[in-house]
């Protein structure tokens, strides 16, 4: 009946579960047969995805592949495929940057390049042997399998016929559930073998409890018992709703079909109830399942246009090849951080799968190749600039017990200078080389202050002396004296100053700095006396002029038009360096210019200040010497001039 039809050993899928009926059993568990293979395997994809090798070195991964040998030979012939790709990936890379490193460092005399790492492949050549040998013993152990179980469902088919022609008995009732029981404990077929085996023992079992009628209770509750197992098989599928892997809810449904159609015939009336009640519950099963895997496979595609906009940022990435190692080196980690983060996105379609894949790597792989290429060139430059340092390693070294300490004191100087503009060098020499060097200028320099110990006493001396020079300046700018004898002492601690002798190098700035101020402050102080006394002898001169004749106030007048002449003359040189510095201001170059024209502003202005007060005294003399009707006529004058 219905629910004795027995299905394919194949999985059972949700692609056709709406097409499931009583008399179709076995031909709906094959058709969802394709759905189910394809989440499994979608599944085991999303439990080792070979992006997430790319992070292990090649001994991690060598001992990954190791790991295999305690699973089934088909799972570890599928995840070794993959370990390989990224082995040899990185395998080669590391071996040909090892090996370009290694002819960088050594001379055409040394021995030939091996790498280090070359005995990993056949670590993983074995572990391929010995999976290969474990899956070739796996298949032939599954065939051999497989055919003692056609044998032994033929010996129960044969059992079963021998008990259909005799007469019923409890023994044979007994002899009949052993049947069943071992029939159902054979599960491994030739799938061609599956559904004529079936066939045969459906109609010969149906037979045995449908055609004879000894023992008509016995059977009932046999039928009964068999009742209540596939409610409980149908309770247990409706469980299976709230599991989450869509891979173990297929498993699970699978075998509880299997066990469905094994357990035997129910009472007539529930035949088609139960039955009816299982596919219920299966098409629930499996149309939850479908709406999760829908779901995921939304998901995927969002995760698709996540990696889409990673490929397309390294695509911008790697647009621009740095210039620097700074550059590389901040790109590199970018390049990091972005696989980074297409390791926590999830799965995508398994069409596009590859595709995006490759598009990424691929861009990756170019990042690091040119990357490669850079390092090789700056290697290349590191060896020149080692040469170019030895070079003036010897130069020190030639020189460092020089006595002519002025001379080679420049050349050593001129030697640490050039240094300093060489590149890097390899870095396991760079401390090596720096050492040299700086032991042969140390050298050099520990002779001269030895020999100048003397002259650095000479020096401190010096120092206190100028020290006290400072400190009298100050004092100075403090005295209310007159101004002739504030300049004879200036003059004086001038003259001591510099005869002083030169002062350590280190205190030159400060000393100069203290000294300047403080001759400023005299200076500042006692020139206001100064500029009285110019006046006064200013007053004196023009009073002498106009008094020397009859002519003196035209004298005067003169006096007075030449100064203003020069105030113009001045005022119109002001007025054309002013006009200049707005057409020069628009080069860039002007810089030195512009600073020339403000000094020759500043001296112009002192130099029309000075005659503007000259005038001032002019016309204070003049109007105090003439007639009044006169002196009112110039004044008027001078107003309007």
């Amino acid at each position: 009946m219905n629910e004795e039809l027995e299905v394919d050993n194949t999985e059972v899928t949700a692609a056709n579960a709406d097409s499931i009926t009583p008399q179709t059993a076995n031909e709906a568990d094959i058709k969802n047969e394709e759905l189910h293979k394809e989440i499994v395997q979608e599944d085991n994809s999303q439990e080792f995805d070979a992006a997430a090798l790319e992070g292990k070195s090649l001994d991690e991964l060598v001992e990954e592949a190791r790991g295999l040998l305690i699973q089934t030979p088909k799972t570890a012939s599928i995840r070794l495929k993959a370990i390989r790709t990224v082995f040899y990936d990185k395998y080669n890379t590391a071996k040909d940057e090892a090996k370009e490193q290694y002819t960088a460092d050594n001379t055409d005399e040394s021995p030939d390049f091996v790498y280090e790492k070359a005995s990993l492949i056949d670590s993983l050549k074995g572990i391929e042997d010995e999976i290969k040998k474990a899956r070739e013993e796996e298949k032939k152990r599954v065939e051999d399998e497989k055919k003692k179980n056609v044998a032994r469902k033929e010996s129960l088919i044969a059992k079963l016929e021998t008990i259909l022609v005799s007469d019923e008995t409890l023994q044979t009732i007994a002899e009949v559930k052993g049947i069943q029981k071992e029939w159902k404990s054979i599960r491994v077929l030739p799938k061609e073998a599956i559904n004529s085996l079936w066939d045969r023992y459906n109609v010969l079992l149906n037979s045995f409890y449908d055609n004879h009628g000894i023992n008509i209770e016995l059977k009932e509750l046999d039928r009964q018992k068999n009742l209540e197992s596939k409610i409980e098989l149908t309770k247990k599928v409706e469980s299976l709703k709230a599991e989450k892997s869509l891979k173990r809810s297929f498993i699970m449904l699978n075998k509880l079909h299997e066990e469905f159609k094994n357990i035997g015939p129910v009472p007539n009336e529930s035949r088609e109830p139960i039955w009816q009640a299982f596919k219920m519950a299966s098409d629930a099963v499996y149309e939850n399942k479908r709406k999760l895997y829908e779901e995921l496979e939304a998901a995927k595609e969002g995760n698709l246009a996540k990696k889409i906009i990673l490929s397309e940022k390294a695509d911008l990435l790697n647009a621009v090849a740095p210039k620097d190692l700074k550059g590389w080196n901040e790109k590199a980690k970018a390049f990091d951080e972005l696989f980074a983060e297409w390791k926590t996105i999830g799965p995508v379609p398994k069409s596009n799968k590859d595709a995006v894949w490759i598009q990424f790597n691929g861009v990756r792989n170019d990042f690091f190749t040119g990357r490669k290429a850079f390092f090789k060139e700056l290697n290349a430059a590191r060896n020149q600039n080692l040469k170019t340092k030895e070079m003036l390693c010897e130069k020190a070294e030639a020189s460092k017990d020089s006595k002519d300490w002025a001379t080679t004191s420049r050349a050593m100087i001129a030697l640490q200078a050039d240094w300093k503009k060489i590149g890097p060098v390899p870095e396991k020499v760079n401390q090596a080389i720096w050492k040299r060097f700086r032991k042969a200028c140390d050298h050099f320099f520990e002779a001269k202050n030895e020999v100048f110990s003397g002259k650095r006493e000479e020096e401190k001396a010096s120092l206190v002396k100028k020290e006290a020079l400072v400190i009298q300046l100050t004092e100075l700018s403090s005295k209310e004296i007159d101004h002739k004898k504030a300049f004879e002492e200036l003059k004086q601690i001038n003259a001591e100053w510099r005869s002083a002798g030169f002062v350590p190098h280190k205190d030159v700035k400060r000393i100069s700095k203290a000294y300047d101020m403080a001759n400023n402050a005299v200076y500042t102080k006692y020139s206001g006396q100064i500029e009285a006394a110019k006046a006064a002898n200013l007053s004196d001169h023009y009073k002498e002029l106009k008094g020397s004749s009859k002519d003196g106030v035209k004298e005067l007048e003169n006096e007075e038009r030449n100064i203003k002449r020069k105030i113009t003359t001045l005022n119109e040189e002001v007025a054309s360096i002013e006009r200049n510095m707005s057409f020069f201001s628009k080069s860039k170059t002007a810089e030195k210019m512009l600073k020339d024209f403000d000094a020759k502003i500043k001296k112009a202005n002192t130099q029309v200040a000075n005659l503007k007060k000259e005038l001032g005294v002019l016309k204070s003399v003049k109007r105090a010497e003439i007639p009044t009707e006169e002196t009112n006529v110039t004044d008027q004058a001078s107003k309007k001039e």
